[in-house]
């Protein structure tokens, strides 16, 4: 736990952010996104001739491209196309972008580090969701939620299950098997914390 508070802690110094009070947040503007085709997830070729309105982190409508909204900021999307935001159903916070051996070895302040970047490089290739099937994902999951740091929606399952030789396996290829009589294997206690 205390070095799960140390590494979000170190994401506000890792990121450039100081930790803030939170307090209620004043809505943001809509948003119109203009002159673009679109996917909506239904229909299997793109759409044109409609804007996109955004309120909050949900789209509340696709208005006709003569339409507008009330003090909306407007967004020209230059041609582009607009898909929905994408899930990883199946996500590691805290695997995704170092090694099992890393994660085993390096400093959990790193790994967390680590996690929140890939996090938002998740969030930039349109993962707007994830679902981390297994690790220590919360710290995370509160800092993206409380805009410290960018990142996709993260549904947490929390402690990992695996079978033996799976990802959730953290015993080195060079370790006996264990029996019932030898002791925990480093690597195997390290993991089970």
């Amino acid at each position: 736990m205390i070095g799960g508070m140390g590494a979000v802690v170190g994401m506000f110094a890792g990121f450039g952010l100081a930790p803030t009070e939170l307090r209620a947040q004043t809505p943001a503007r809509p948003k119109l996104l203009t002159n673009l085709r679109f996917f909506d997830g239904s229909t299997l070729s793109m759409q044109e001739g409609r804007n996109i309105l955004i309120i909050g982190n949900r789209i509340a409508g696709l208005p006709a491209q003569d339409e507008t909204a009330e003090d909306a900021e407007i967004i020209d999307c230059g041609g582009r196309s607009v898909i929905p935001g994408l899930i990883d159903a199946h996500w590691h916070s805290t695997l995704v972008a170092v090694s099992q051996l890393a994660a085993m070895t390096q400093d959990v302040g790193f790994i967390h580090l680590m996690a929140g970047r890939e996090a938002g490089a998740t969030l930039q290739r349109g993962f707007t969701t994830v679902r981390d099937v297994g690790g220590p994902a919360f710290g995370l999951q509160m800092a993206i939620d409380r805009g410290a740091v960018a990142g996709p929606r993260i549904f947490p399952s929390g402690a990992m299950i695996s079978q033996t030789s799976g990802h959730g396996d953290f015993r080195l290829r060079s370790e006996l098997p264990r029996f019932p009589d030898t002791p925990p294997a480093p690597s195997n206690a390290r993991a089970s914390h």
